[in-house]
């Protein structure tokens, strides 16, 4: 079952991935050209905030860990 953390607005969710993206070394981070940043993108949700998908992320804190929720928990913006 996959896992997610939700956010008020976009660029929280953005930061996160790259925070992901970096620990992992990913080719944008070793060349900005490279067009790999993240693992995964944050996505809209019908709930007015955004989800973002972190079911093997390495970089998970104890904090995080308590705020996840799962996949039956999310409720998709139907309009995207």
């Amino acid at each position: 079952m996959a896992n997610f953390l939700t956010y008020k607005n976009e660029q929280d969710a953005l930061d996160r991935a790259d925070v992901e993206g970096q620990a992992l070394n990913l080719p944008y981070w070793q060349d900005p050209i490279n067009v790999t940043r993240t693992v995964t993108s944050p996505f809209y949700t019908s709930i007015n905030n955004w989800v973002l998908e972190v079911t093997e992320y390495t970089t998970i804190t104890e904090d995080e860990a308590a705020l996840m929720i799962d996949e039956n928990s999310i409720t998709l913006d139907e309009a995207n």
